[in-house]
């Protein structure tokens, strides 16, 4: 563990702790100490994956952006938004269908293949790309279209509920922004970041458009977790205590997850959803983590800040999401020691290039 180094704190709103305690060079190694290092021998099936959300992306969302929210094409915000987009969040469907129980077949089929060949890592890894580019082309357009959609959506709320609804009380950005997807507020030319509003609604108008029958089912149920992430924000804006000492994180944790789950649930079973909140818990404690001084300057907390998240829970948290994509692997009959080490290898290596985006500013 590095050496700790006593700073000032950050703010006296929050109380003296092991975190506060660390510079935020010393928290970002510590993270990197217990995250391991990636192996690149495996960056053949991340690749693949982003080969298809960054096209998707370009096919699906950004015209949305072009006609409602040009702004948002350029600079920083535009490296942040496709980053959680297409890195993070549309990734996370992709890389479930290669531990589903359920797979499609073309997944299925390249799965077996490999297994029964006892091939090294690095050779699964690009297998694995190959198969998931057979796999795309196999898998409909809607389901495409929702997983680039849904994430970034998922990206974008956050970020306007961050950053373009300064001044307005928690409550009235819940308002606005439930408003925003139930069509009972939109904003005028007068209203600051408009064009960020409106593109929300044409977002969320597109992802859940032809959703009929059981899906409409599974797809309203991630809308309510949805809204109840709003809630949350709101909650946290205004002062409300969380009982659980997460002040309100797991509205977002549970919201995100709901949504991204949504397009493959038929495939996967409810292990896969458990593992994907424990991945969104451990990647919103990771970011707390980081971003500790810039947290004490807004206007809510964080576990981080209050002492309730620590180190041993950045450890915790990141130890249970790699035993679990190992678990997920075994319950879908898979035994082959080279192709868990090769999903186990995949997922260290794109959970920490969020680190590394995290870390060096990419998705802050």
């Amino acid at each position: 563990m590095v050496a700790v180094q006593q700073q000032q704190q950050p703010t006296g709103r929050y109380p003296a702790t092991a975190a506060s305690a660390l510079t935020e060079r010393e928290r970002t190694l510590a993270l990197y100490e217990l995250m391991g290092k990636k192996d690149p021998a495996v960056e053949a099936f991340p690749n693949a994956i982003r080969a298809i959300t960054f096209k998707n992306h370009d096919r699906w969302v950004k015209p949305l952006y072009e006609k409602h929210w040009p702004e948002a094409l350029a600079g920083k915000v535009d490296r942040k938004l496709r980053f959680l987009t297409c890195n993070l969040y549309a990734t996370a469907p992709y890389t479930i269908l290669f531990t589903a129980q359920k797979p499609p077949f073309a997944v299925a089929a390249m799965r077996s293949v490999g297994t029964s060949l006892g091939l090294l890592p690095a050779t699964l890894s690009s297998w694995a790309g190959v198969g998931l580019s057979l796999a795309a082309k196999l898998i409909d357009d809607d389901t495409h279209r929702r997983i680039v959609q849904i994430a970034a959506f998922i990206a974008a709320i956050d970020h306007v509920l961050d950053h373009y609804m300064g001044g307005l009380p928690g409550a009235e950005r819940a308002k606005r922004m439930k408003g925003v997807l139930d069509g009972s507020w939109a904003p005028d030319d007068k209203t600051e970041h408009a064009g960020a509003f409106r593109f929300l609604r044409a977002l969320y108008l597109e992802m859940g458009a032809g959703i009929e029958g059981e899906d409409k089912r599974v797809y309203d149920a991630a809308c309510g977790s949805l809204y109840e992430y709003i809630d949350c924000e709101a909650r946290s804006m205004t002062g409300v205590p969380d009982p659980s000492g997460c002040e309100w994180r797991m509205g977002g944790v549970r919201g995100t997850i709901d949504g991204l789950f949504f397009p493959v649930w038929r495939y996967a079973g409810d292990q896969s959803r458990e593992w994907m909140y424990g991945v969104s818990l451990f990647v919103q404690v990771m970011d707390d983590w980081l971003d500790l001084e810039k947290d004490a300057q807004d206007i809510r907390p964080t576990p981080i800040l209050t002492g309730f998240w620590t180190i041993e829970t950045v450890r915790d948290t990141w130890q249970k999401t790699v035993d679990g994509v190992v678990e997920l692997a075994k319950l879908a009959g898979i035994d082959d020691e080279s192709y868990l080490a090769f999903v186990r290898e995949t997922y260290r290596f794109m959970a920490i290039e969020v680190a590394d985006a995290m870390s060096g500013g990419g998705a802050g």
